[in-house]
């Protein structure tokens, strides 16, 4: 995306009931599971490159490619190997498992799963995690577990709980609610989750757009350095919602939030379940799907949990 002055439209991202077309709900929830985890995997190798200058040069070393699934990868704080899911997509991965085995959201189930999970991880744990096994070492149980954050933790979940009770709005906030508690505390974390909730579940939430639709900005890098390129709420939102008010696409919008750096991952899995939900999941490519390690695991999964 380029060009000078480009402003984020008042066009609610009303994504599983009212922008997807011929494709069934099912069909769009499906497609915000899948595309959640296939983005997160494509920007991966862009993962948390917060240096501009450093960003511009691995973008001009790999020519006319795009910037997916970018190789090597080149994340400065952990080595995977490309195709593999970002921390993120690793935290959320047990969470579809959960719910697919039992067929529902328990709070108090998958923070006991989430426990385990984080104590087996070989990857890079963040700080949250790295509390809950310390909480979960000394026998505390849901919601003791969590720990003050301002980060999307929830945000991410809410793709696989809106695929899960897209039915129930009612039932769905009270689920996405639990499932924050699950990892942190604090309103902003709550504010977020449940906001990308509603905007997957087809609810515009004026305020957040609004606070993006005061601002213009060259491109979303310049909105996302602007918002914020850290983790932390309420930029990681923002930036999110900058890119797909302006973006044509599942793989306009990601590539712009790649080259955006910083905590891309998070936002990715936002924007990449929205833009999937919206075209039904059409607009994933292939060969991305191809790319992605775990997609087929969570095909079957998701298939399992959209009623």
């Amino acid at each position: 995306m380029s060009g000078a002055n480009v402003t984020a439209q008042k066009d609610p991202i009303n994504g599983l009931r009212s922008r997807g077309g011929a494709h069934t709900n099912k069909q769009r929830a499906l497609a915000a599971v899948t595309g959640g985890f296939v983005a997160d995997a494509a920007t991966m190798g862009l993962h948390w490159i917060y240096d501009d200058e450093k960003m511009k040069q691995l973008a001009v070393a790999h020519g006319s490619a795009g910037p997916e699934f970018y190789e090597p990868p080149s994340c400065p704080f952990y080595s995977y190997e490309s195709g593999a899911l970002s921390p993120y997509g690793d935290e959320i991965l047990p969470l579809l498992q959960d719910v697919a085995e039992r067929g529902e959201f328990v709070p108090e189930k998958f923070a006991m799963t989430s426990y385990h999970a984080a104590k087996t991880y070989t990857g890079r744990l963040n700080s949250v995690f790295k509390e809950m096994i310390i909480k979960g070492d000394a026998g505390n149980k849901y919601p003791d577990l969590a720990s003050p954050s301002k980060d999307l933790h929830g945000g991410i979940k809410a793709p696989i709980l809106v695929a899960t009770y897209y039915e129930d709005s009612s039932l769905l906030l009270q689920k996405i609610r639990e499932a924050v508690h699950v990892h942190e505390i604090g309103a902003e974390a709550e504010n977020a989750a449940v906001a990308t909730a509603l905007l997957l579940h087809a609810t515009s939430i004026q305020q957040v757009i609004d606070a993006v639709d005061a601002k213009t900005f060259s491109d979303a890098t310049a909105a996302i350095a602007h918002f914020g390129k850290s983790c932390s709420l309420p930029g990681a939102l923002q930036g999110s919602l900058f890119v797909l008010l302006t973006s044509a696409g599942f793989v306009e919008a990601l590539r712009a939030n790649m080259l955006a750096g910083g905590d891309n991952c998070s936002r990715a899995i936002a924007i990449g379940a929205v833009t999937a939900a919206m075209q039904g999941g059409d607009a994933i490519p292939v060969e991305w799907k191809e790319k992605t390690k775990v997609y087929a695991q969570v095909q079957r999964l998701a298939e399992k949990i959209v009623h």
